[in-house]
């Protein structure tokens, strides 16, 4: 099966190596999901033939002069139902292998993952090769080789069920190897998962240093979002008090003022006290203010009607009640 290279770092727990960590294979629920090449791996039969997987060897047919770039498999013939690969060279050894969840194009599968190393010393361009390819996001590919198992009486893979066309399950096997392809894999599925260019003491160091970060981090929105509170706890209480405040000079200036006076008023007075404002203090007394010098030229303009006709009044009615008779006013002519 193809499969990419899910880590590669630069671990240097032991000199010229750089260790990869890689899905072998993906691991299916039963033989009605096969890769491109057909074969269905079932899980139990994988645990059966997993030791082979350690210590087999990396492997890359080179298609160049200065080693660096992969090509295919390398196999060259068929010997005794067994394939030669003469072609290709060993770059690195398989140290571990384990079966575990991992996710793949957004798939949550089971698979056989491996860990390992490729020999930088031997082939350093091949590892250069392997970085830009993985930092340009076009990852490389593996594809795992079975064959007959050792020792078990068998001449060929023995299948469940026999071997068919789509869905033949390898059930005793060894694996032999695990080539490193620069061709079009036959498994378009399969794709990076990891890279990672530190080594684990650095990893680890990495991890802490981010989690303090994130820390840190978490820290600071939190003193942030007390301040805000705090801020806004503060403005409005400010508010409260220039509200009192206005409140209150407003209850000055109407002291002032008569009950009448302050009645004309009264829709102005509530609406002030919901939102107090220095321009609501301002219209309320203006209005009180208007409303009484109204009120003064209407009383001064009702006492000058009222002494003219008193006026009037008086002249007439000395005139007719004057006691004296006719021929006292012709006298004086």
């Amino acid at each position: 099966m193809i499969t990419s290279i899910l880590e590669l770092n630069q671990k240097n727990e032991v000199t010229g190596r750089t260790f990869i960590r890689w899905v072998v294979h993906e691991i299916h629920e039963n033989n009605q999901f096969f890769n491109d090449n057909g074969i269905s791996w079932i899980e139990q039969y994988v645990l059966n033939n997993i030791d082979s997987a350690k210590g087999m060897p990396i492997c890359v047919q080179f298609l160049d002069w200065d080693k660096s770039e992969p090509f295919g498999h390398g196999m060259t013939s068929i010997e005794n139902d067994e394939p030669k690969f003469q072609d290709s060279a060993v770059v690195g050894t398989t140290e571990n292998a384990y079966i575990d969840t991992v996710e793949v194009n957004g798939r949550t599968i089971r698979a056989l993952v491996a860990e390992g190393y490729i020999y930088e010393q031997r082939y350093p361009n091949f590892v250069t090769w392997l970085k830009s390819k993985m930092y340009d996001n076009d990852f490389p590919k593996t594809s795992v080789e079975i064959c007959t198992k050792k020792n078990s009486g068998n001449s060929k893979i023995i299948y469940e069920s026999g071997w068919k066309e789509k869905g033949r399950v390898p059930m005793i096997y060894d694996y032999t190897g695990d080539a490193i392809l620069g061709i079009k894999p036959s498994d378009e599925s399969a794709v990076l998962l990891e890279l990672n260019h530190l080594n684990n003491k650095n990893n680890k160091e990495e991890e802490k240093m981010n989690e303090d970060l994130q820390k840190q981090i978490t820290e600071l929105n939190q003193k942030l979002e007390e301040a805000n509170a705090t801020i806004q706890s503060l403005n409005k209480y400010k508010k409260e008090s220039e509200a009192k405040l206005l409140i209150a000079e407003l209850n000055s200036k109407l002291a002032n003022y008569s009950n009448e006076e302050r009645e004309i008023v009264k829709e102005k007075i509530a609406t002030f006290n919901t939102e107090p404002s220095t321009e609501g203090i301002q219209n309320i007394v203006s209005e009180i203010n208007s409303y009484i010098v109204q009120k003064i030229f209407e009383n001064r303009n009702s006492k000058k009607d009222q002494v003219e006709v008193n006026s009037a009044s008086n002249v007439y009615g000395d005139m007719f009640t004057n006691e004296k008779s006719k021929e006292d006013y012709s006298s004086i002519y």
